[in-house]
Order: C-alpha cells, then sequence, then structure tokens
C-alpha cells in the first residue's frame, strides 16, 4: 500500500496557522497568492523528514489557472531531490457543463505532471462530462464524499461510468456526516480507487485532528481495507488549523503502518 501525504494538510501554512476550515476560502486564497517554488521546497522537505514518499499534490499549491509547463518541470525536480512522488492530484472540478475549461485546466495540470489519478468531489449531472474528459486524458476520478451522507449516493455519481470514475472515500467527511466510515470503505469497496485517511473532532462540523483523536475509528478503517484486499493508495490529511501538521502525520504514518501489521 503507498501511503501518502495529502499536501492540503498544510493549507494553514501561508496564514501562519492562525485560521480554521471555516474560512477556507480564505486560507486557500493566501496559498494560492503566495505560493513559490521556495513555498513548495519547504512542504516537500517537511514531508520527506516525516517519513513519507508519496504525496497527493492539492490544488492550492499546483494551480490550474497558474501553471505552466516550467512550473510544473521545476515542482518536479523539487519532488526529485526529496525522493517524493506524486500519486494524485485533489481539487474541484468544478462545473463541467457551465464552465468546462476550468476543468478542462485541471486534467491538463496533471498531465503536466504526469498524474492519472485526480481526486474530486462530482455532481450526478456532471458525470458524463468528467467522464468524457478522463477518456480524453486516459486518466480517472475518484469520487470524493464530502456533502454525501452516504456511500449510496458516490455510488449514483459513478453510476455507468465505471471504468474511468471510482471512489474516493474521505473518512474524515464520512465522520462528520456522523456515518461509519469502515461501512462506507465495505459499501464501496468493488469501486476504491483512493482514500483519504483522515480524523475529525466531532461529527456534525468539520474539524480535523490527529489520525486516532477524533471520533473517526482509524484502526477500524485500515484493518478493513486490509481485509478488503484493498493495497493501492492511501493518503494521510489532517489540515490542521492552528499547528503545523509535521508531528502529527508523521505519527499517524507510523500508527497506520502498525495497523497495517497487525
Amino acid at each position: 500500500m503507498k501511503i501518502g501525504l495529502a499536501t492540503a494538510s498544510y493549507f494553514a501554512k501561508a496564514s501562519n496557522y492562525q485560521t480554521s476550515m471555516d474560512d477556507w476560502t480564505n486560507a486557500e486564497r493566501r496559498v494560492i497568492e503566495s505560493f513559490s517554488l521556495k513555498e513548495f521546497n519547504s512542504i516537500c522537505s517537511a514531508i520527506s523528514n516525516a517519513g513519507f514518499r508519496y504525496i497527493e499534490l492539492w490544488m492550492g499549491h499546483a494551480f490550474p489557472k497558474f501553471m505552466t509547463p516550467y512550473f510544473a518541470e521545476e515542482m518536479k525536480k523539487i519532488l526529485a531531490h526529496y525522493q517524493l512522488e506524486i500519486i494524485g492530484y485533489t481539487c474541484h472540478l468544478g462545473d463541467p457543463i457551465n464552465a468546462p475549461r476550468w476543468t478542462e485546466l485541471c486534467f491538463e495540470t496533471c498531465q503536466m505532471f504526469d498524474v492519472k489519478l485526480i481526486t474530486s468531489g462530482v455532481s450526478q449531472e456532471g458525470a458524463s462530462k468528467i467522464y468524457r474528459y478522463c477518456e480524453e486524458y486516459d486518466m480517472k476520478v475518484a469520487v470524493e464524499n464530502h456533502p454525501e451522507k452516504h456511500p449510496n449516493e458516490i455510488r449514483t455519481v459513478i453510476g455507468d461510468y465505471g471504468d474511468r470514475l471510482g471512489a474516493g472515500v474521505d473518512t474524515g467527511w464520512f465522520g462528520t456526516q456522523g456515518f461509519p466510515a469502515h461501512e462506507a470503505l465495505i459499501s464501496l469497496k468493488d469501486y476504491l480507487l483512493n482514500v483519504h485517511l483522515k480524523d475529525v473532532k466531532e461529527a456534525g462540523a468539520h474539524h480535523p485532528t490527529a489520525l486516532g483523536s477524533g471520533v473517526v475509528d482509524m484502526e477500524r478503517c485500515i484493518r478493513t481495507l486490509k481485509e478488503l484486499g484493498y493495497d493501492d493508495r492511501v493518503s494521510i490529511e489532517h489540515e490542521s488549523e492552528d499547528h503545523d501538521p509535521t508531528k502529527d502525520v508523521r505519527h499517524g504514518r507510523m500508527q497506520v503502518e502498525d495497523w497495517l501489521r497487525i
């Protein structure tokens, strides 16, 4: 199993860790406006020192509207320096029906990084358009749950497009919605393309916390993945609002590795 770290975990870095998930839009804007190769180097250094060899690149650190082949190549040099490999790209694919250019930019960004998997929320109405982009760019999209309260809603979006669309289960968002994340994994076992390993402080709100310290039964999620024979990619995701998450995610990685050995 490839255990990566979602670079979205550092969403609060540009705000000096003085923000919250409730102010996500402004925090994301600060990341995009202040982003540089130096900042990316700093993030990659921290991720490498935390023992990771894989990352899931967040759109805030590779914003489609501003990404160029040159900038992508420079970022890839930094990744190579730290021996990090991108296992997926997390973004918001937007509205492919009424604003298709943004959606296409997301796919073009992945092409620059040689990435074959996008994880994003997808509407049932937009699924067919996303599917066509997947065919054009030879990619897959993992449909991620955020507002969805039940895995059946993800299955409905995937519909007849299962050769290109699959499930990207976010354990933290199922925790926020009050649905047992391990049950979601079982329900979506035939569609799993990606898993975001995230814990949250309480149901009814979305405030991430270190793995194992919130309401999501993370150990049971890992054991469930093992029992299902899932051996693909997972990404630890901890959007720490008020402190640098590096120590937390390092400990989370070690916990996941321990649970996988049991």
